[in-house]
């Protein structure tokens, strides 16, 4: 696409509402915004202009001047001809009348009322006659009844930057109360003498202006973009930018230029990293001309190194970076240690510093950090790191030590540098499974395979093997989707190893590995079998962390909600205190888990909320396999929810990270999810393009069983109804054979709101008494009560499913029950549950499913009408009903002619109208 030429103004809306009543009172002489360098000051100042103009005010802007010995030059082309400041009296009284008749002119065309202000507009009138020259700024500019004066609004982007005699006047009209001052400012505790006294006095409202928000970021990256973009492209821009909207205009435009923003017909993407343009460079260099060059050689060390010890830097240096807003001083303890104030610097500043410069601060902050003792944590990543950028080598040792620290904070592209590096120099196995962990971590997994086999040949002893057990198998099971070849390379294993404690570890990734293929009866087995009670306990930290995650999924997933609860917590917190370990699931991997328990148990937005802080988790620490699982995690909660078009964000989101980085079991995961999503909300198109996309992909995950969903409902929303049951009920029962009752659960569930409860209702009613989790409980009592046709039972289910957060079932609970009710001739109880399911309904965004079709219109009719009702309004024909619901054609007639009496219409497309309520205009 073309670069967007106007960036989109967003946000700010207490801001301009505090200028509109400032405007509007004249207790108020001037409304001042500050706020750092590219924040949108400038923008806000002319939204207000507009503001005001809408208002019946005149408006004009001065004009900075950077010279000196120009008076009044700043206001020259608002001032009358011949006006001299030469006489300081006339020159007020002749500003003060052009202004004056410019707000009159300005009041007689808007027909002297400014639109609607609001009450706002009265305040202050008592004090206008206390302003000098008041009656003359009122005269026919007030406005009728109030005696407000409308001043004309004058604009000043960079109060220092009008000329001396240019201030002086505009401080007169001000105190004449014939000018409102709309100033901007960079920082009110360094200002010019001019800007302070312009808004030194108690009569200037000031607003100190942010960086956006990553929503707000996010509504304006949609707006100039001219459609959706990707969640974690968001993140990453807003992150970059700081959410300075002109920092965050300028990434894009770089990023559009080089092609890295692209429209993947879903949404828009960054799929590489973003880097600066000359408007920054130039924005940079400006605030730093005249800075000495020791300063500035301090802000490149700062730039390549942060953190950097503020004890190791000049103090004038420091001190004048800190003036002029480039960096900040963080203290822990006693150490204090120098960051840059904005993220956006780092890219900017490091662009801008020659090789040789950058090669000789990092050889040198290297050894100083070294001579220092290497105190901190990082200090060795750092040092390796500054070593490999200066020379190119380092000493192997130090980079392994260096790759191994790095796993720890799960920074897996510096494990990726550091390892490769590592390899390059020496022949350990160590520094080829820290690499091969690291590509697999990335997407990159065939060369990842190719590394573990190079690994495989320097082995040292049998933790070693453990080792690389682990690693192949983890890579064959999440990586290559191959459950057979994953449980081989795990048996071998343990016919080779002879340490107990090692042979604890490999069954506990064993039962990993039968959970991510949704067996958890076969996990639990395992991991639950002989001796398994006490893996972990003898501080086998890998046995436990592994073993406990895989158990507490097939617990929840088995029905035994509460001790999978537990456990879910447990395995957690250990894996947060588990010091790093190759093949080792990321922890937001854990807090996947600990979604699930939460949902079973029926906190659905605790869950939700779970999910967002595994999102934020992943996404800072750049691990694109769990981004993906926890997003794929988030649109199956948002489905729970019934926020279809939630579910859809989060599974598109699933889909493009894995899709990027070749995870085939999670693009299924994800594309099953969206086009369940898509159906709901009635996008056939959408569904059916995510279905066929499914088609190849291999079949995986805990809920693998789930996957089949999202084709159900795709036929469901084609009028199949009876199709979409068979394709349920094979998925029951593959859950059921699985051992997966969460799962089976859900499906049944599915098969009951699609028009088999009676079928669904007994081993729903089973599942429920096996299971001890509040959100299953709720769905059996749903499907007993639709199968037994009970509107009260149906009622408390409702409420007992809303309490979950399912609201979208809830709605169709008590939608199911006003139509009986209404069939019984019951009016007040049915109206009573009319509106539960359409305030439920007001939770569910697009959702349009066969439950919620008996609502409006449709309560009116027979249970079998409002079902024919809603196929011939998704566009089936007769014919193709009468196939849908297995009754002759003429029988779909009769009852096509009775729904067309009871509502009052003649055609299909008036039936659709009046039944949907869809505008066909």
């Amino acid at each position: 696409m073309d670069a967007p030429t106007a960036w989109p103004f967003v946000g700010h809306e207490r801001e301009i509402a505090d200028f509109e009543e400032a405007l509007a009172s004249e207790r108020w002489q001037a409304f001042v915004v500050h706020g750092p360098q590219g924040i949108g000051k400038s923008h806000l100042a002319q939204v207000c202009r507009e503001r005001a103009e809408r208002r019946g005010h005149a408006t004009g802007k001065a004009i900075a001047v950077s010279e000196p010995g120009f008076p009044l030059a700043s206001l020259a082309h608002l001032l009358p001809q011949g006006t001299s400041v030469r006489d300081s009296v006339s020159l007020f009284g002749k500003a003060r009348d052009a202004l004056t008749e410019r707000s009159a002119a300005a009041a007689r065309a808007t027909g002297g009322t400014g639109g609607a202000c609001g009450a706002a507009c009265s305040g202050g009138a008592a004090g206008a006659g206390g302003s000098p020259g008041g009656g003359g700024a009122g005269g026919s500019g007030s406005r009728p009844g109030t005696g407000t004066p409308r001043r004309f609004t004058l604009v000043v982007d960079d109060l220092d930057g009008l000329d001396e005699a240019s201030a002086s006047l505009t401080a007169q009209l001000l105190e004449s109360g014939t000018v409102f001052l709309v100033g901007t400012v960079g920082s009110l505790q360094n200002l010019g003498p001019v800007a302070y006294r312009l808004q030194a006095g108690g009569q200037t409202r000031r607003a100190e202006l942010g960086g956006l928000s990553e929503p707000l970021a996010g509504e304006a990256l949609r707006r100039v973009l001219g459609g959706p973009v990707e969640p974690r492209t968001v993140s990453l821009l807003h992150r970059v930018s700081g959410g300075n909207p002109c920092y965050l205009r300028e990434f894009v435009l770089h990023s559009l230029a080089e092609e890295s923003l692209v429209d993947d017909g879903e949404w828009w993407t960054l799929i590489s990293d973003v880097g600066t343009t000359p408007l920054l460079s130039e924005m940079a260099e400006r605030r730093l001309a005249g800075v000495s060059a020791e300063t500035r050689r301090t802000l490149n060390r700062i730039a390549l190194c942060q953190p950097v010890e503020a004890s190791s830097l000049p103090d004038g240096a420091l001190d004048e970076l800190e003036v002029l807003g480039f960096v900040r001083t963080l203290r822990d303890g006693r150490r204090a240690s120098v960051s840059l104030l904005h993220p956006a610097h780092e890219k900017v500043l490091r662009a801008a510093i020659p090789s040789p410069e950058r090669r000789r601060i990092l050889g040198d902050e290297a050894e100083l950090v070294r001579s220092m003792g290497a105190k901190r944590f990082t200090d060795k990543i750092r040092i390796a790191s500054w070593q490999l950028a200066a020379t190119g080598s380092a000493d192997p040792d130090t980079l392994l030590r260096a790759a191994t620290l790095a796993r720890r904070t799960q920074n897996f592209r510096k494990v990726r540098e550091l390892s490769r590096a590592a390899c390059r120099e020496g022949e350990d196995f160590l520094s080829r499974l820290l690499l091969a962990e690291s590509l697999y971590e990335l997407g990159d997994l065939d060369t990842a395979w190719e590394v573990f086999e190079e690994a495989a040949e320097r082995t040292d002893g049998e933790f070693d093997r453990l080792l690389l057990a682990l690693g192949r198998s983890r890579l064959l099971a999440w990586g290559f989707i191959d459950a057979r070849k994953a449980l081989d390379v795990n048996a071998e294993a343990a016919r080779e190893v002879r340490e107990p404690r090692h042979r604890d570890v490999l069954t506990a990734a064993r039962g990993a590995i039968l959970m991510a293929f949704g067996r958890p009866e076969e996990a639990l087995r395992v991991v639950d079998g002989p001796g398994a009670d006490d893996a972990g306990s003898d501080g086998n930290c890998i046995a436990g962390a592994l073993g406990n995650g895989s158990r507490a999924t097939a617990l929840v997933a088995t029905g035994r909600v509460k001790d999978g609860a537990d456990a879910a917590h447990d395995a957690y917190e250990e894996r947060l205190r588990l010091e790093e370990s190759p093949a080792i699931p990321h922890p937001v991997e854990y807090l996947g888990i600990v979604m699930f328990a939460l949902e079973e148990e029926g906190r659905l937005d605790e869950a939700y909320k779970t999910g967002e802080r595994g999102w934020q988790e992943a996404l800072a620490d750049d691990v694109a396999g769990a981004e993906a699982l926890i997003a794929a995690a988030l649109a199956r909660c948002s489905l729970l929810l019934g926020r279809p078009a939630e579910a859809r964000r989060w599974a598109s989101q699933s889909a493009c990270v894995a899709s990027r980085n070749s995870f085939p079991g999670t693009l299924h995961t994800a594309l099953a999810r969206k086009a369940e999503a898509a159906a709901l909300m009635g996008d056939v198109p959408a569904a059916a393009k995510a279905v066929d996309a499914c088609a190849n992909l291999p079949r995986w995950g805990m809920f693998r069983s789930e996957l089949p969903l999202g084709q159900a409902w795709l036929l469901a929303a084609q009028g199949k109804q009876q199709a979409a049951r068979s394709v349920l009920w094979e998925a029951a029962e593959d859950a059921r054979t699985a051992g997966h009752l969460a799962s089976e659960a859900r499906i049944l569930t599915d098969v009951a709101r699609l028009g088999d409860a009676k079928g669904a209702e007994p081993r729903l009613l089973h599942i429920g008494r096996t299971s001890d989790g509040a959100l299953t409980a709720a769905r059996a009592s749903y499907v007993a009560a639709l199968a037994a046709a009970d509107p009260e039972r149906l009622m408390n289910a409702a409420r007992l499913l809303a309490a979950t957060g399912a609201s979208l079932i809830a709605a169709e609970a008590a939608a199911s029950a006003c139509t009986l009710w209404i069939h019984r001739g019951e009016q007040r109880p049915a109206t009573a549950a009319e509106n539960l399911a359409l305030s439920l309904q007001r939770n569910c965004e697009q959702a349009r499913t066969p439950g919620l079709t008996v609502l409006g219109a449709a309560k009116h009719l027979t249970v079998r009408e409002a079902e024919i009702a809603g196929l011939v309004c998704s566009g089936l024909t007769n014919v193709e009903v009468a196939e849908a619901v297995t009754i002759s054609k003429r029988t779909v007639d009769n009852h096509l002619q009775n729904i067309y009496r009871k509502l009052g219409v003649r055609s299909r497309r008036a039936l659709r109208a009046e039944y949907l309520k869809e505008d066909f205009a």
